[in-house]
């Protein structure tokens, strides 16, 4: 399953270097060239929606008994599917209304959206740049469609079982999450015996953070 952002647009293959057709038919990929180019609202709801209908264990991989290994580099994307962070709001379906507040807020200016949150939600006013429109405004559709302060919903999460600085628990709680620093990996490939030292056992192996 693949999670770097550009490549769940067709096409573009070579600029964000897909892997071949031939070594997609020795392992079936998912999440790979199936957004049209010319789409500008895919979003990482998006993402994690689709991907975690794959992985259901009652439709796709889980349910052929297969183990789905997520790759990619996209971070935000990995986290959305393996932890509880993104935080689900209603979208408006009436006739004339704009189906997703967000993009209407984004029609402000930043400085009156930094002054509205100001007075719903200091704590992430305090956190967010007045130049910085999409999370002001992402944080103004959160307060406004759930009548919770986005910050609180933060702290909600973390404060869960298993969450933490990064957000909510592992939705997946046997993961074997793995960080691999390969810096010119394309001129030197892997380190010798790198695959060889990798030997999962029994249980779960789960590093939060990158090894120093």
């Amino acid at each position: 399953m693949c999670s770097p952002l550009p490549q769940v647009y067709k096409g573009l293959d070579i600029i964000t270097n897909k892997v071949s057709p031939q070594e997609q038919r020795l392992c079936r990929h998912h999440m790979i060239s199936f957004v049209d180019p010319l789409v500008s609202n895919y979003t990482v709801v998006d993402f994690r929606d689709k991907a975690m209908a794959l992985i259901s264990f009652h439709t796709y991989i889980f349910a052929r008994d297969k183990i789905p290994i997520v790759v990619g580099g996209t971070n935000y994307y990995i986290e959305s599917l393996l932890w509880k962070v993104l935080i689900n709001t209603k979208a408006s379906t009436a006739p004339g209304l704009v189906a997703d507040r967000k993009v209407e807020l984004e029609q402000l200016d930043g400085v009156e959206l930094h002054r509205r949150l100001s007075q719903v939600d200091p704590e992430m006013a305090a956190k967010l740049h007045p130049h910085d429109k999409r999370k002001l405004a992402r944080s103004l559709q959160v307060f406004e469609e759930t009548g919770i302060p986005h910050s609180e919903i933060l702290h909600q999460q973390q404060e869960e079982e298993g969450g933490g600085p990064l957000g909510g628990p592992l939705k997946y709680p046997h993961s074997c999450i793995l960080w691999l620093h390969a810096d010119q990996a394309g001129e030197r490939g892997l380190p010798a015996g790198w695959l060889r030292g990798c030997r999962i056992r029994a249980g779960s192996l789960l590093l939060p953070q990158p090894p120093p």
